[in-house]
């Protein structure tokens, strides 16, 4: 009996954050949320940035509505999209430290609420590894048959591991990722100047690999049909 007893309170708050969820996205204060919501976060750290990439898309084209426009509402709004066992004693915990922060004065309107909020959620769920993880992962990168596929990976992962596209470095290892045959003859173009005051910038190396890639196709292509 007690056994059925906590299964149906179990279902009762997960109906109940169900309908807070609705309630938070179809009547805030100055009408309903637009675009697509994020996905239910469940506590998965390989999710967690693209959770919060998700979070920001929606809030960014909800951005003049009351309730991302609140810090207080904002973080109740991101706390009904996490939903999984393993986190709700982290989400009661943040619940009451909301809680305690407005008892001590802080405004619903203080910035500072979600700073907060969003730091102990990265620290919480966020690989701290990712960065050097998504660096290693770079360095072993290698340009595949899809140029264009290569140069969104490439800038994935300099973003993800933190380093600037147009640092020195990253340059280094962009020519060493490209085909050689392709590093090549961009090194070998007359617009390549490797003594030149002002280094190419990520761009531009871009711009010449896809303008040499081109160039290889349609030659390729004419050699077979002929």
């Amino acid at each position: 009996m007690e056994e059925q007893q906590e299964e149906i309170n179990v279902t009762t708050g997960q109906a109940q954050q169900e309908v807070q969820r609705i309630n938070i996205i179809s009547n805030p204060s100055n009408g309903a949320l637009k675009g697509n919501p994020p996905f239910m976060f469940n506590g998965d750290r390989d999710r967690t940035c693209k959770f919060l990439l998700n979070w920001d898309l929606w809030a960014a084209v909800n951005r003049a509505n009351d309730t991302m426009k609140k810090p207080f509402s904002r973080i109740v709004a991101m706390l009904s999209y996490m939903d999984s066992t393993c986190i709700d004693t982290w989400e009661e915990e943040q619940l009451q430290k909301l809680k305690e922060e407005m008892d001590d004065g802080t405004l619903e309107t203080d910035e500072t609420l979600w700073d907060h909020f969003l730091e102990r959620f990265k620290n919480a769920f966020i690989n701290q590894n990712h960065q050097s993880e998504a660096y290693q992962e770079l360095c072993k990168l290698k340009q595949g048959e899809s140029l264009d596929n290569f140069f969104a990976k490439f800038k994935q992962l300099s973003h993800e591991a933190g380093v600037p596209l147009d640092n020195k470095g990253t340059i280094k290892t962009l020519k060493h990722a490209m085909a050689k045959g392709l590093t090549s003859a961009i090194i070998n173009s007359p617009t390549f100047n490797p003594t030149a005051e002002v280094p190419w910038t990520f761009k531009q190396w871009e711009e010449q690999a896809c303008k040499y890639h081109l160039k290889w196709k349609a030659a390729a292509k004419f050699t077979q049909t002929h």
